[in-house]
């Protein structure tokens, strides 16, 4: 694990307290949680404008890619995989 230094804002301390407060946790894992959290919106939206796949989307997040799947679904994206993509991948899986 790698210390890091960051200043945060009054806004940013504010969702920190929030989170400190109402789920019980101290302040290092509220902003760890936060930090998650965020790198994960982040990989969500470079997904659905189609600047990273669905395995470099989990890769960021650190979840599998059936987990990013749930992400993404509850986020209301569908895959980006388009139909030729998926006959082949049909047809190699029927070659194993």
């Amino acid at each position: 694990m790698e210390i890091k230094t960051v200043d945060l804002n009054d806004d940013l301390l504010k969702g920190v307290s929030y989170r400190v407060k109402e789920e019980e946790v101290d302040e290092n894992t509220a902003i760890k949680q936060l930090m998650k959290f965020g790198v994960m919106w982040y990989a969500v939206n470079l997904y659905r404008v189609g600047k990273i796949t669905l395995s470099e989307a989990a890769e960021l997040s650190n979840v599998s890619v059936r987990k990013m799947l749930d992400i993404l679904e509850e986020h209301g994206i569908k895959g980006n995989i388009t139909v030729k993509q998926q006959a082949k991948a049909l047809k190699y899986a029927g070659k194993l």
